[in-house]
């Protein structure tokens, strides 16, 4: 069993969000600007979640090319990314961040 990877700064136990990225829970919160942190009690009486983290998603639907989905599946694979979806997903925000900053 893989021992669970351990933060530098704070020495906590460290979590991959949807990009298949690594990060620190606490690290994280501590970086985050107090105006994007909801300190606002959930139903549930739990803090909900800073904004920055869960950014809002809506589901698309789009033809690819049967060659394209397979390269991503086996690419995805060799990076450690176990849904192919999240792979293309990880893809199309960097592209799009990258075209986004040349704009400028």
């Amino acid at each position: 069993m893989k021992k669970p990877k351990k933060c530098r700064k704070c020495g906590i136990e460290m979590y991959r969000d949807n990009q298949a990225k690594w990060f620190c829970p606490d690290c994280v919160v501590d970086e985050i600007d107090p105006r994007f942190l909801d300190e606002t009690l959930d139903q549930r009486g739990n803090l909900k979640r800073p904004c920055v983290l869960e950014p809002p998603t809506k589901q698309v639907s789009i033809r690819l090319a049967v060659t394209d989905l397979e390269l991503a599946r086996k690419l995805a694979r060799r990076k450690g990314v176990p849904k192919y979806q999240t792979y293309i997903k990880t893809l199309l925000h960097e592209s799009l961040v990258k075209e986004a900053s040349g704009e400028r």
